[in-house]
């Protein structure tokens, strides 16, 4: 889908027009520029609020005519329930083309502009690459502002690179086991990073023995694919601080040696949620350009049982001498991740920032909307929580 920002539009361009009601709005003007609308509201349904809409055919025009509640201008939860609402009512509607309409008066704010674009493409994604009907797509949005408005085109840009990245990041973890293991990722990092001119550090069975990743080691041990440290690097010129960023990359996990149950092992091919993070993360920062070095490490094995399985009562010797005794093959994830921790600062990083699918401990004290965030930086954390807040990823 393509999101665009014009001044002007061409009727015949959309087969449908929406038109966002803010609270306060005077629908005169609604009617002012579309006169067609005169005898919709006429029972007042429409006041503004997130979430109310109201529809209607115009023979004269043959499109379709969409009033939305959007809330208030400045707020950053009533855009994203806008851009749920409008995907919701195109999709239903099997509409292809649509047109975002600004009515004035009122200055609505940058953040609630930026929000609404980052909901609308994500309310477009789908994963249908099995199923046999595939849903109709919206392909164009158009929007309209009849004054200069908060959001420009260099925005857009920026938000459709970084949505194209978690487009990226969803289909790799939606994508079926079968198709993704240590070997399919290790060859998807490695043509992202030729793409996006990322440096890119690949290593094996071989080299992961040599540097003493012995966590690495014992989970993928009954693996047919061998486990991998894979780490992406982007160097800028002139950069005074560096970032390192790290992934668990378990592309199944199926509890090893201490067997899940087969009800909680459905969804366990999405335990490489971490480690899609930091490719959508590092392909976005080489294409924005960023002017920090950033480096994503992402530990990649499949935690199978097995006769080379490791088993409870192992102890594992990490590179930095701790050593670790396994009570339970199915804390895997903290294994491996130690291992990219270790080689994380070795880089020397200003901050390490680690995200994974670790534990159902976070589920049961959070649910399932929120992730958990442990931090013993209190500016760290306060910028990490500022920044969740500002995009509607809860932490």
């Amino acid at each position: 889908m393509k999101i665009v920002k014009k001044n002007s539009y061409k009727p015949e361009e959309h087969t449908a027009v929406v038109i966002p009601v803010f609270k306060g709005t005077p629908l005169v003007a609604v009617w002012q520029e579309f006169p067609e609308l005169k005898f919709l509201n006429r029972d007042k349904k429409i006041k503004g609020a997130a979430g109310e809409a109201q529809a209607c055919h115009s023979s004269q025009q043959q499109r379709l005519f969409l009033l939305v509640g959007a809330g208030h201008r400045d707020s950053l939860p009533d855009a994203r329930k806008l851009a749920c609402k409008i995907m919701t009512l195109l999709r239903e509607n099997r509409v292809s083309k649509a047109l975002v309409y600004f009515i004035p008066p009122g200055a609505t704010s940058h953040g609630y502009l930026v929000n609404l674009v980052d909901y609308l493409y994500l309310n477009h994604y789908r994963f249908e690459r099995y199923k046999t009907k595939k849903s109709k797509a919206v392909d164009r949005i158009q929007l309209v502002f009849k004054k200069p408005a908060a959001l420009n085109n260099n925005d857009l840009k920026i938000r459709e690179i970084i949505q194209r990245q978690v487009s990226l990041a969803r289909d790799l973890i939606n994508e079926i086991p079968a198709r993704i293991n240590p070997d399919s990722l290790v060859r998807i990092f490695s043509e992202s990073a030729e793409k996006n001119h990322l440096q890119i550090t690949v290593q094996r069975q071989h080299e992961l023995e040599e540097l003493g990743l012995n966590g690495l080691l014992a989970v993928g041990a009954s693996s047919c694919c061998s486990p991998a440290l894979l780490t992406l690097s982007h160097i800028p010129k002139n950069y005074t601080r560096t970032v390192a960023l790290v992934g668990k990359g378990i592309t199944f996990d199926s509890g090893g040696l201490n067997l899940k149950p087969g009800s909680s092992m459905d969804e366990m091919k999405s335990d490489m949620a971490g480690a899609a993070a930091i490719l959508g993360v590092m392909n976005t920062v080489a294409e924005l350009d960023l002017p920090i070095r950033v480096i994503g490490l992402a530990a990649l094995a499949e935690n199978m049982p097995g006769r080379r399985a490791y088993k409870p009562g192992d102890i594992i010797t990490y590179a930095n001498k701790k050593t670790v005794e396994i009570v339970n093959t199915d804390a895997e994830g903290r294994l491996i991740l130690a291992d990219a921790l270790i080689m994380a600062s070795r880089q020397k990083p200003n901050m390490i920032i680690e995200l994974s699918t670790l534990t159902g401990a976070i589920v049961t004290a959070l649910g399932d909307s929120m992730a958990g965030l442990m931090c013993r930086n209190k500016k760290l954390s306060a910028g990490l929580l500022q920044a969740a807040e500002n995009c509607g990823e809860l932490l």
